[in-house]
């Protein structure tokens, strides 16, 4: 789709709230909303997509002005993700703006094809071979970990092992007079629980699976509520017609509906599943609180909204910038955030202040330490060259779309190309695919990528960080490296608290990253204005100097054991 008619901004905060309330209302269980519980993976895999394509087909039909719309449709199989960025047009968007806008149409549609077919069979049998094997999954995940411990005073539910060092340090904080067991759940339909086991496997602290806290009526409820949805007619049933999905003016029911029978034959059985095993357990351990390290995905939306409906307090420690986000509010009862500038992030998305509590972030309290390391011993074992002629940049890239990806890394490639002594790396997130930094890092000899090495160790060693707007971005700035930010894709929502208002450098491509790169390497002073004007250690971006933020969170979680007891 051409971005040539792509809004800069291609979601505003109402556009998000619009989302979420489509999903609420749909389906109840035992008195709770299961659609909010789904809105991570109904944004991020296809609602913020949705939003792109409706605002980009409108710009083009006002900008155009046809006479007449005409639709070719082999739509992609349901079965696949749309995430944002996705070349793929969404069946039903294109007939519903033109119809908004009042332009004539004609839909062209081929009856027989290969993914039609693959389509119609998915539909018929691929909920009933993926319900199998995701109580396949669940058999195994029930043989990992200890015996289920009764009576925890604190529950940390974990689903996957990324940013397991948010909690990690708070775990050791923790007087040993507070029980803790730690909940992993499998989610995912072939997802055993073997990498989150693994990774907590040398834990001294009771690990459980989930699935150990099922029964039969678990999976009764699951089936029951398939068939109350089967049963129920079209206006019950989720994103039906009967009510209005207007965004834009644009009624987007008939596009909804391409993946809204996913919802009442999969979805919403299964995440009844989840809700009734997270009773089962919390009734069976009866603990004080619930620790979480994010409260937005699925199975930790479902524990954090199920501990509220038993009465069960519960604490969100701020795992990154994007948090919150406008895919979701927080709704665990007490937030330890890194600094007054995140608390006012959660204000303006309606988190009261006392909900609230500055912390510093856990996962960065050792950050304060890195300044008393030999820098040139660190860029040695990470084989990055000591002479002082050299000059290392890195580039922090994000889980987007290929087509996105790609443009961020020929950007930073550009952006190096044949300047001396310039040594560029590329960093995978560790969701991301690496096959393009692979490729990339084949066509220039100065091009290397490091998809284990520790970051901060990666960013203390370079000499600028590239990167768009994450968390990788403040840690370069708290290790007092200089921050390029990359601006070159509105995909990435812009986070205000990374912008040239509060010190950092944004470049819109490789021409203007270029410059900033060959000042910094030409003159040693450049680097420390840039440095002089991000943001470093203190109350206001992480309260972590001090190397306090792990004992603070525990002191927190203490006190909420004692007063809940």
């Amino acid at each position: 789709m051409d971005s040539d008619y792509q809004s800069d901004e291609i979601a505003t905060d109402e556009d998000f709230d619009t989302l979420r309330g489509w999903l609420t209302g749909q389906f109840f269980y035992a008195g709770i909303d299961i659609g909010p519980l789904v809105q991570n993976t109904f944004i991020d895999l296809f609602g913020h997509e949705l939003l792109r394509q409706t605002k980009t087909i409108k710009n083009i039909l006002r900008a155009e002005q046809p006479s007449e719309v005409e639709v070719f449709t082999d739509p992609e199989p349901v079965y696949h993700w749309l995430p944002l960025g996705s070349g793929q047009i969404i069946p039903g968007i294109p007939e519903a703006v033109a119809t908004t806008e009042n332009i004539q149409l004609d839909v062209y549609t081929k009856q027989i094809t290969k993914r039609h077919i693959k389509n119609k069979l998915f539909r018929l049998v691929g909920p009933g071979i993926l319900r199998p094997l995701d109580w396949g999954s669940e058999i195994i995940s029930r043989t990992r970990g200890d015996e289920i411990p009764h009576d925890s005073d604190v529950v940390l539910f974990i689903f996957t092992k990324n940013n397991i060092n948010v909690v990690g340090p708070v775990v050791e904080a923790l007087d040993d007079c507070v029980d803790l067991t730690v909940v992993t759940h499998s989610h995912g339909f072939l997802n055993t629980g073997k990498k989150i086991s693994t990774v907590l496997s040398n834990s001294d602290v009771p690990v459980v699976s989930l699935e150990q806290y099922a029964s039969f009526a678990s999976y009764k409820n699951e089936i029951n509520t398939l068939t109350q949805l089967a049963k129920a007619p079209n206006s019950d049933q989720p994103f039906s017609n009967q009510r209005e999905h207007k965004l834009c003016e644009v009624d987007l029911t008939p596009a909804l509906q391409s993946r809204g029978w996913l919802y009442s034959t999969l979805q919403y059985p299964r995440v009844v599943r989840y809700v009734h095993m997270m009773q089962n357990m919390f009734r069976t351990e009866q603990p004080a609180m619930v620790l979480l390290k994010n409260d937005g995905p699925l199975p930790t939306r479902a524990v954090a909204t199920v501990a509220a409906d038993e009465g069960i307090p519960s604490l969100l420690i701020q795992h990154g910038v994007d948090l919150p986000s406008r895919r979701y509010v927080p709704v665990s009862d007490q937030i330890a955030v890194w600094g007054e500038r995140w608390q006012k992030v959660m204000q303006a998305k309606g988190v009261e202040p006392e909900r609230t509590e500055v912390t510093g972030a856990p996962q960065f309290d050792h950050l304060a330490r890195y300044s008393a390391k030999d820098r040139s011993q660190v860029r040695e074992r990470l084989s990055i060259p000591v002479d002082r002629q050299a000059f290392t940049v890195l580039l922090a890239s994000q889980p987007f779309d290929d087509t996105i990806r790609s443009d961020l890394i020929q950007t930073a490639m550009d952006a190096v190309n044949e300047l001396p002594d310039v040594e560029l790396i590329l960093r995978p997130h560790p969701r991301e695919d690496t096959e393009l930094h692979k490729e990339a890092a084949t066509d220039m000899s100065n091009v290397h990528v490091s998809e284990s090495d520790d970051i901060h160790d990666l960013l203390f060693a370079s000499d600028v960080l590239l990167a768009l707007r994450s968390t990788v971005v403040l840690e370069a700035s708290l290790l007092s490296r200089p921050v390029i930010i990359l601006d070159i894709s509105s995909e990435k929502p812009p986070i205000n608290e990374f912008s040239e208002e509060n010190g950092f450098t944004e470049v819109t491509n490789q021409i203007e990253a270029r410059q900033c790169i060959e000042k910094m390497k030409n003159d040693p002073n450049c680097i420390r204005r840039y440095v002089e004007k991000q943001p470093g250690f203190g109350r206001e971006y992480a309260l972590n100097e001090d190397g306090g933020a792990a004992n603070r969170v525990a002191r927190l979680v203490e006190t909420l054991v004692s007063k809940s007891r």
